[in-house]
């Protein structure tokens, strides 16, 4: 084998195995990116539920595509003072990591 084939070969390896990379967040990601949201959210609205209790932990619950570099992640934000909140955030993926772009309030305990 030619030197230039391995080096083709190499290359669109490279490419292919860039290209199949993740098309939604990690449960890793996505837990990180609710606890960041929602303590920021209590911070600016002091007057909600978030604000007025710390988020004391999140768990994930699903992570649907809705199309490419968009994702729609549903967790459960439990707050320091007992109240569980069932939430969908719409998450999207810029080039230095996810966004949340909105959130909707799907229930509360």
């Amino acid at each position: 084998m030619s030197k230039s084939f391995r080096i083709i070969t190499l290359c669109l390896l490279i490419v292919f195995f860039s290209a199949c990379g993740g098309r939604l967040p990690s449960a890793k990601r996505s837990h990180a990116l609710t606890a960041k949201h929602f303590g920021k959210y209590g911070k600016k609205y002091k007057d909600t539920d978030f604000g007025k209790a710390k988020v004391s932990k999140v768990e994930i619950g699903d992570i649907k595509e809705m199309q490419k570099n968009m994702a729609s992640v549903e967790a459960y934000v439990y707050l320091d003072n007992g109240t569980v909140h069932w939430v969908r955030l719409t998450c999207l993926k810029k080039t230095f990591g996810w966004k949340v772009l909105n959130w909707e309030n799907l229930g509360t305990r």
